[in-house]
């Protein structure tokens, strides 16, 4: 049976009078998905510096030229501290979007709780592409994932030591959606991906493509064997389309398919780093 479970984490709002003042703001503010995700305050140091911080290793930034997209695609790789001392064991994965903006941000975090998972965060494209307005949202998502299983996993996959049965993959904003429909399309009977990572996505954007995505998913097996970790931002994000797409979700009563969603009291653009320390320990710290 799908399980759903909810919590909710006040991150900014310390008074009843500062809530009264966001939901006034609310309502002359419009969040759009695709608000750009910037970690450069909280990362501050300077690229070397970071490296030199590390406790694992930040292979580097890459680039792979998709013959299924025809886009040169940058990506970064980083291995846990463990990675060149155990070397008979095989370690889980996060596939990240938006790379450009939130790698930092997922190893950082992943050191802080001394997690021995290897990250790599693709970037969106040629910078200044907005490619994620394309890669992220339906129909084009469904060939970005032909990339994936083609191209980009297969290079990753065939260079580094990764448990095929825990990969996770995660999103934010328009990269939430993309979470959401890979989730949907992936193999229903051996899926890539254990977790999915959804963070603040404007599941306002072509609710009619989503929900006939949803509706031939379950005709091919009315069961989804995954895990789908859900947050939101609110009043300043899409904390109400967020509730109303799980609303849905919990409606079909889908089996195998555990819905766990949180929200907090940020903007839209904090979302990932308000809400990855408790998805990290929900995935990896059970």
């Amino acid at each position: 049976m799908q399980q759903i479970s909810q919590f909710i984490r006040f991150s900014t709002v310390s008074s009843f009078k500062s809530l009264v003042f966001l939901l006034v703001l609310m309502t002359s503010l419009f969040i759009s998905g695709c608000s750009h995700f910037s970690n450069e305050k909280q990362n501050g140091m300077g690229k070397d510096a970071w490296e030199n911080s590390l406790k694992g290793e930040y292979v580097g930034k890459t680039e792979l030229n998709s013959t299924v997209m025809g886009i040169v695609y940058p990506f970064h790789i980083y291995l846990p501290a463990s990675y060149h001392q155990d070397i008979d064991n095989n370690y889980p994965i996060i596939y990240a979007l938006d790379g450009q903006w939130n790698f930092k941000a997922l190893v950082n975090h992943i050191e802080q709780k001394n997690l021995q998972v290897i990250v790599v965060a693709i970037e969106e494209g040629p910078q200044g592409s907005d490619r994620r307005a394309i890669d992220y949202r339906l129909p084009g998502a469904i060939t970005y994932l032909d990339f994936f299983r083609q191209e980009f996993m297969p290079l990753i996959e065939s260079s580094y030591r990764i448990n095929a049965n825990n990969r996770s993959f995660q999103g934010a904003s328009f990269g939430g959606l993309a979470a959401t429909v890979f989730m949907l399309i992936d193999d229903h009977q051996q899926p890539l991906f254990k977790n999915y990572i959804a963070n603040d996505a404007p599941y306002w954007d072509q609710p009619e493509l989503m929900q006939n995505l949803i509706e031939k998913r379950l005709l091919i097996e009315n069961k989804i064997d995954s895990n789908l970790y859900i947050t939101s931002a609110f009043p300043l994000g899409n904390h109400l389309t967020v509730t109303n797409f799980i609303e849905g979700m919990e409606k079909l009563s889908i089996p195998n398919l555990t819905i766990h969603h949180e929200w907090y009291m940020v903007h839209h653009d904090n979302i990932l780093n308000a809400s990855l320390e408790n998805t990290l320990e929900l995935i990896y710290e059970k």
